[in-house]
C-alpha cells in the first residue's frame, strides 16, 4: 500500500523521505538516484550504501547483456544465429524456455528472454557462450568494479562446469553487485558511451520491454517511459534503470534501489517501490522547475 509522506521537491526532501523507509525497514537499503551528465558522471539526487555489495539476483544479467552486444558489435546479424538450449541449463525459476521444445532461439532471443521475462534459461545458455571471464572484463570496461559473476542462475557450484571468478564466500557463491555499478550501466546506455548505435538500439528493447512493474515502477504513472531489471530472492528486492520524460529535453532518472530485508523484518520490494515514489517526485519537480537542491 502506497502510504502517506510529505511531498519530495528538492534533495533535501528527497534525503528524508528515503531516511524514513530506511527507519521503517528491518534490513539494508542501497540507493543510486541521479541525472547522468556522462558515462561516469552523475548530477547525484540521492545516494545511501552505494557502493557497498548485494547480493545481485536477476540484475546480474545487466552485464551479461552488455557483453553479448559488445561481442557482437559490428556483426549484429550473428546474434540471428540458433543456440540450443543445453539440458543442464534448463532450470526453473523466472521464465519460460525451459518448458519449451518448439523451434530453436537465436542469441538475441535468449538476450531478450533474458531480460524481458528473466528467463534463467535462457541467462544459463547465454553464460556458456560468453564464459563469465568475458562477461566480468565487460562488466570492469563499463567501471562496474564490484560486480562479479560467480555462479549460473538457480545453480549452486556442485553439478555444473563452470568455474567463478574470484573469491568465493564461506556460506556459497553469490553473484553480486552494487547500486552504484548498475547505474554506471545505464549511464553508459544513456550516451551511448562504449557500443555502436546500431548495438544499444537492438540492446535497448527488453529493457523497455521489462515485464515485471512491482518494484521501483509501482507507483509510476501508466505509461511513464522506462527501462529497467528487477531482481528477486526471498530476502530481497533490487531493481536498476532508467526514467526518462515524456519531452526529449529533460535528462532522464538513472536509479538502483536495493532493499536486502533481515530475518522477517519488513516487504523488500515495498521498500523499493516506496523509493521509487519519492524519486519520481523529486524527478517530477525537477522537470517542472519547482524543486531546488
Amino acid at each position: 500500500m502506497r502510504s502517506d509522506r510529505p511531498a519530495v521537491e528538492t534533495d533535501a526532501d528527497l534525503a528524508r523521505a528515503i531516511d524514513a523507509i530506511a527507519d521503517g525497514f528491518d534490513g539494508r537499503l542501497g540507493v543510486f538516484l541521479g541525472v547522468p551528465r556522462g558515462p561516469d558522471a552523475f548530477d547525484v539526487l540521492h545516494r545511501r550504501n552505494a557502493d557497498e555489495t548485494f547480493v545481485a539476483a536477476s540484475v546480474i544479467k545487466l552485464p551479461i547483456l552488455y557483453a553479448l552486444y559488445e561481442e557482437y558489435d559490428g556483426r549484429l546479424d550473428g546474434l540471428s544465429a540458433p543456440r540450443s538450449i543445453a539440458t543442464e541449463n534448463r532450470v526453473g525459476g523466472s521464465g519460460i524456455l525451459h518448458l519449451l521444445e518448439g523451434p530453436t532461439p537465436s542469441l538475441e532471443d535468449l538476450a531478450r528472454a533474458m531480460i524481458a521475462i528473466s528467463d534463467n534459461a535462457a541467462t544459463n545458455q547465454l553464460i556458456d557462450e560468453l564464459g563469465a571471464e568475458r562477461i566480468e572484463a565487460a562488466a570492469a570496461r563499463l567501471d562496474m568494479a564490484d560486480t562479479r559473476l560467480r555462479r549460473k542462475m538457480m545453480a549452486t557450484l556442485e553439478g555444473h562446469d563452470f568455474e567463478p571468478l574470484g573469491e568465493i564466500p564461506e556460506n556459497g557463491p553469490a553473484n553480486v553487485t552494487t547500486p552504484a555499478d548498475c547505474a554506471r550501466f545505464f549511464a553508459d546506455l544513456v550516451h551511448e558511451a562504449t557500443l555502436s548505435p546500431a548495438a544499444y538500439e537492438r540492446l535497448r528493447v527488453p529493457l523497455d520491454e521489462q515485464k515485471d512493474a512491482s518494484l521501483f515502477a509501482r507507483y509510476l504513472p501508466y505509461g511513464t517511459p522506462i527501462a529497467h531489471k528487477t531482481g528477486g530472492l526471498p530476502t530481497a528486492a533490487l531493481d536498476a534503470g532508467v526514467v526518462r520524460a515524456d519531452d526529449a529535453e529533460t535528462p532522464p532518472l538513472v536509479f538502483a534501489a536495493f532493499a536486502t530485508r533481515a530475518g522477517n523484518g519488513g516487504d523488500a520490494g515495498d521498500a523499493v517501490a516506496a523509493v521509487g515514489d519519492a524519486a519520481f517526485d523529486r524527478f517530477t519537480a525537477r522537470r517542472e522547475g519547482s524543486g531546488g537542491r
